[in-house]
């Protein structure tokens, strides 16, 4: 059964799953689907077309699925959506795709978007990622899974950021980050792996090690880009951690966004 406060506003057209909580002075406009289970506090806006999964909670003043911020977009239908069990948090806003980025902007699983968050036009984010407090990713952000970004980050635009990464506050990152990358800076550098992510999320001592060493011969080897990835390929190239490492490298040089 679902719990509609009578001051929200909801268009006739929207899709609303079981076991709704819709709290005071919420609004759904036209071509929204809203899964079973999704909290809206109060003052929530969604925006469509938009489509969003199972068990999703949006703090007070979120504003989802409105129009991106591109001069160029011109009112073509393109859409958001959104995986399950993911958090918006105060003021977080997030924005649909536009035609020139593949007309979606895409959100998975388990995602925590803290105060202030701002998510704009085409990004693609994974599963169980934390974006913290007034963090902002411009438009054709790809960020993996795992990732935490600090406080106050800023990502450029068509930027990628690997699975397992950390970034301390304050930080603008301007490149694309490898995964398992810890790092921090107004123009962001990689300090180091982030150990205590990858011990948090099981990986084995081995695993770990590979890692490391991969991170040494890539960083500070003194070695060229090419080089420094046959040597890692001939000592680690059959490790499955190590191959994530590899194939992000290689697809970010593919792509020519550096």
């Amino acid at each position: 059964m679902n719990n509609i406060h009578p001051t929200s506003v909801i268009d006739d057209s929207v899709e609303l799953g079981a076991d709704l909580e819709i709290g005071p002075y919420c609004r759904i406009g036209s071509d929204v689907k809203l899964g079973d289970g999704c909290r809206l506090i109060s003052h929530v806006v969604i925006e469509g077309p938009s489509t969003i999964g199972n068990e999703n909670s949006f703090f007070p003043y979120s504003y989802i699925g409105g129009e991106p911020q591109d001069l160029k977009y011109n009112q073509e239908k393109t859409q958001l959506i959104i995986g399950s069990k993911n958090t918006f948090r105060e003021g977080v806003s997030v924005h649909r795709g536009t035609v020139g980025g593949g007309g979606e902007t895409v959100l998975g699983d388990e995602n925590l978007l803290m105060g202030y968050v701002h998510v704009a036009h085409d990004c693609r984010i994974g599963n169980h990622n934390i974006l913290a407090n007034y963090t902002g990713l411009s438009g054709h952000v790809t960020m993996d899974d795992h990732v935490t970004l600090g406080g106050q980050n800023g990502v450029a635009q068509f930027l990628r950021v690997g699975s397992y990464v950390y970034t301390g506050a304050a930080s603008l990152i301007d490149r694309n980050v490898p995964p398992y990358s810890t790092g921090y800076g107004n123009r962001f550098e990689v300090k180091g792996v982030n150990i205590v992510g990858l011990k948090r999320q099981n990986f084995s001592r081995e695993s770990i090690g590979e890692i490391l060493e991969t991170h040494r011969i890539y960083y500070h080897a003194e070695l060229k880009n090419d080089e420094a990835l046959r040597v890692i390929e001939e000592t680690f190239g059959e490790s499955t951690a190590v191959r994530t490492f590899l194939d992000f490298i290689y697809s970010v040089e593919t792509s020519g966004k550096h």
